[in-house]
């Protein structure tokens, strides 16, 4: 056996290298690990990850850890190896199907994502925060009434979820339900009063309902908010400007 560290030759049956002190066998993997989560809990991630690496037969929380890693620094193929190494050895794992679904999220596998998503769902009804994250992958498939009735599912449990509902009205927008968007929209800004977005969105909302007076008030608060929001500017402007015969 050779040592990972200095590289000298050793013994099988040392738990430490007696030339440098580094840790042998399973008393090697114990304490890779704990370095492992002493260097991310200071950030340091990557530092984290070499160590973890180095863990000989990884065992279903070195590949969860890992993959947790991997997702913090962006690298989705990697985390998503990590998760499903996990899911190998713990098929029941729902917290591991969780952030498998949203590391194939942020990869633009929507299918994936979603199979992963209601797996957990499935494994343990308590994971709510997977509804949230179906609503959002079912509505970039374009299946709305999905994405609706997970939303509806996550708002059941946390009614004051802003960032939630909006998503929810934007869905509303898109299925042509603009007076249930509407009603959506105004809820939230009660709460967001300055919210140039939901401006925006409620005016071109009143638009699509042919209540031009709401249209113009709106808009006009989004661009008054946000200068630079295109789109408000464009609608305001064909609403308000006379047009050429």
């Amino acid at each position: 056996m050779k040592c990972p560290s200095c590289k000298r030759e050793l013994n099988e049956d040392y738990n430490f290298c007696p030339f440098c002190g580094y840790p042998l066998k399973e008393t090697q993997k114990i304490t890779l690990r704990t370095k492992s989560w002493e260097c991310r809990a200071k950030g340091k991630l990557k530092e984290a990850i070499k160590i973890c690496e180095q863990i000989p037969e990884k065992d279903a929380y070195n590949h969860k850890s890992l993959g947790e890693m991997y997702y913090l620094i962006g690298n989705m193929d990697k985390a998503i190896h990590h998760y499903e190494e996990t899911i190998k050895m713990m098929p029941e794992f729902p917290d591991t199907y969780y952030s498998l679904g949203i590391a194939y999220y942020r990869s633009g596998k929507l299918k994936e994502a979603i199979k992963n998503l209601e797996k957990c769902l499935k494994l343990n009804e308590d994971f709510v925060m997977a509804h949230y994250w179906l609503g959002i992958a079912y509505y970039h498939r374009g299946n709305f009434k999905k994405a609706v009735e997970h939303y509806e599912a996550f708002l059941c449990k946390n009614p004051d979820s802003k960032i939630a509902c909006y998503h929810m009205g934007v869905v509303l927008m898109a299925m042509g339900r603009y007076k249930d968007a509407i009603t959506n929209f105004e809820k939230l800004l009660e709460i967001n009063p300055d919210d140039e977005a939901l401006h925006y969105h409620l005016g071109h909302a009143y638009y699509l309902i042919h209540d031009i007076p709401h249209a113009i008030k709106f808009l006009k608060k989004a661009v008054e908010l946000n200068p630079e929001d295109e789109r408000a500017k464009k609608l305001l402007s064909l609403i308000t400007e006379p047009r050429e015969p």
